[in-house]
């Protein structure tokens, strides 16, 4: 699976809120149907080209907030 996210490096919102925001929109829109599973942090994080700890921050909060 290939998410197509993509960061803006002139945004005002860091790195693992972009990547969160991108990835609640694609729920909410349907997108990401619920139940399937996400590319794995490390795969993603090479896609974007950022830490893999900035994902890993991004998935942790989205599991706090109830998405997963």
């Amino acid at each position: 699976m290939e998410l197509l996210i993509h960061l803006d490096p002139h945004s005002k919102l860091g790195l693992q809120n972009q990547i969160r925001q991108k990835l609640v929109a694609a729920i909410l829109s349907g997108s990401l149907p619920a139940g399937e599973k996400l590319i794995s942090s490390r795969k993603l994080a090479e896609q974007l080209n950022v830490a893999r700890n900035t994902v890993v921050l991004a998935y942790n909060q989205l599991v706090d907030e109830g998405f997963w």
